[in-house]
C-alpha cells in the first residue's frame, strides 16, 4: 500500500463514469470539505489486515498532526503499477474505513469510477507526505550482530564503504541499463537506491537500521545470495520480489556476508568487502617511506591499502590487524626494503609468505573494485 497524503484547506469530488466494468456501488457520489486529510491510497499486491492495520496508524499519525478536521479516503491506482485485483482492493479499502470510523470522521470515495476533483493544499511544511506501508518487521538483538558492531553499524567509515561495495556487487549481478535514486516505480532494467526512513521495530545494526538503504530493480532476475537468513534469533528477508521489480536490502547483504564469514576459521570477509584489503606493518619509523612506496604501488592497481604507522611493537600490530579482519597483512623490515620482497600474512589460509607485490596483486580476488574510504596512515584513523 502506498499512500500520498494531502492536508487540504478545500477539497471535493464527484463522481462522473464508469472506470471498470464492475466499479463499486456508490455510498458518496460528491463531496465538499474543509480543512481535510485527503489519503490518495493505491492498493498493492499482497496488502492484507496487517497492512490496512499499519496503514490506520500511518493515517492516525498524519493526521494528528496536521489537526484536519476530518479524512478522505480516495483510491488511487497511479503511485504502483504492482496493483491488486479491485475486489480485493475494495476489500482493503473498507477495512481501512471501518477501523478509522470510530476515531476520526472518515468518508472514502467509490472505487472504480472516474471522478472529478478539485483541491487547495496548505502549503505547509506536512501539508504533503508520502508513505509506503509494509509489514512491520520486530527481530531481536543477538549474539552474531556484535560483528556488525565491530565494524561500526550503521555510521562509521567502514559501515559507508560496505554499504557502497554491495551496491557496486548488486549493480554487476543485475547489470542495469541506468540507474537512478529514491524511485520506486522503476522501469524495466532501471536500479534505483532508496533510502527509507524506519519508523518501526527496533533500530539494530545491518538488519533495521535508519535510514534503510534498499537496491530496487525493474525486472526478474535470480540472485546468487539467498531471499532469506537465519541468525540464532531471527529469520531475516534479504531480497524479494513485488510485481516485476526486485527489492534488495543492502545493510542485510552485508550480514549475510558476515554470517558467511564468522563460518571461517579465522573469520574473513571476501576480498570485495574488506574495507582494507592490506595493510603494511612497517616495523620501525624509518620504514614507513618504503611502505608509502609499496602502498602507492598497490593502490595504482585499485587495493584497498593502509600503513600502520602507530608508534607501537610489531606484535601489537599483527594483533590489531587480525582483530579488524584484515585479509592481507604485510611485514616491512629491513630485508624485505632491500630485496624489494614482502612477507604476506594471508588470514583466509591462515599463512605466512614471502611474495613479490605482483604476486600479491594476483593473490587479492576482487571483482567490485570499490574506491578506498579509509586514510593511508592508521594514525589518521578516527577510532575510539
Amino acid at each position: 500500500m502506498i499512500i500520498l497524503f494531502i492536508h487540504a484547506s478545500d477539497f471535493g469530488f464527484s463522481i462522473k463514469d464508469k472506470a471498470i466494468q464492475n466499479p463499486e456501488e456508490p455510498k458518496i457520489k460528491s463531496i465538499d470539505l474543509k480543512n481535510t486529510l485527503v489519503c490518495f491510497t493505491t492498493v498493492e499486491k499482497g496488502d492484507d489486515e496487517e497492512i490496512v492495520k499499519n496503514g490506520v496508524e500511518n493515517i492516525l499519525d498524519v493526521y494528528n498532526r496536521v489537526k484536519a478536521d476530518s479524512v478522505v479516503i480516495y483510491p488511487y491506482a497511479h503511485l504502483s503499477s504492482n496493483l491488486a485485483k479491485p475486489e480485493i482492493a475494495v476489500k482493503i479499502l473498507e477495512s481501512l474505513e471501518n477501523m478509522l470510523k470510530d476515531k476520526v470522521k472518515v468518508y472514502r470515495a467509490p472505487f472504480g469510477w472516474y471522478k472529478a476533483f478539485y483541491l487547495n493544499c496548505y502549503g505547509h511544511p506536512l501539508s504533503e507526505l508520502s508513505r509506503r506501508i509494509r509489514k512491520v518487521e520486530e527481530y531481536e538483538k543477538s549474539e552474531e550482530l556484535k560483528y556488525c558492531e565491530k565494524f561500526g553499524f550503521p555510521s562509521s567509515a567502514e559501515a559507508a564503504f560496505m554499504r557502497r561495495a554491495v551496491i557496486s556487487y548488486l549493480r554487476k549481478a543485475l547489470q542495469p541499463f541506468y540507474e537512478s535514486e529514491n524511485n520506486e516505480n522503476v522501469n524495466e532494467g532501471e536500479m534505483s537506491i532508496i533510502y527509507n526512513t524506519v519508523d518501526s521495530g527496533r533500530p539494530l545494526p545491518c538488519i533495521n537500521e535508519n535510514p534503510r538503504v534498499l537496491v530496487v530493480f525493474g525486472g526478474v532476475k535470480e540472485l546468487d545470495i539467498p531471499k532469506e537468513i537465519k541468525d540464532s534469533k531471527n529469520t531475516i528477508k534479504v531480497w524479494w520480489n513485488e510485481g516485476n521489480r526486485i527489492y534488495i536490502d543492502v545493510g542485510r547483504v552485508i550480514y549475510y556476508f558476515i554470517l558467511n564469514s564468522i563460518k571461517l576459521q579465522p573469520p574473513t570477509l571476501p576480498d570485495w568487502l574488506s574495507p582494507i584489503q592490506v595493510r603494511l606493518l612497517p616495523v620501525k619509523n624509518d620504514l614507513v617511506e618504503y611502505a608509502v612506496k609499496v602502498a602507492d604501488r598497490l593502490k595504482n592497481e585499485k587495493i584497498r591499502v593502509d600503513i600502520d604507522d602507530l608508534n607501537d611493537g610489531l606484535g601489537n600490530k599483527i594483533r590489531r590487524s587480525g582483530t579488524e579482519w584484515i585479509p592481507y597483512v604485510v611485514i616491512i623490515g629491513e630485508r624485505e626494503a632491500k630485496t624489494n620482497s614482502l612477507t604476506v600474512k594471508i588470514r583466509s589460509k591462515n599463512e605466512q609468505r614471502s611474495m613479490s607485490i605482483e604476486e600479491l596483486i594476483r593473490e587479492i580476488k576482487d571483482d567490485v573494485r570499490e574506491g578506498q574510504t579509509l586514510p593511508l596512515f592508521y594514525s589518521k584513523r578516527k577510532r575510539g
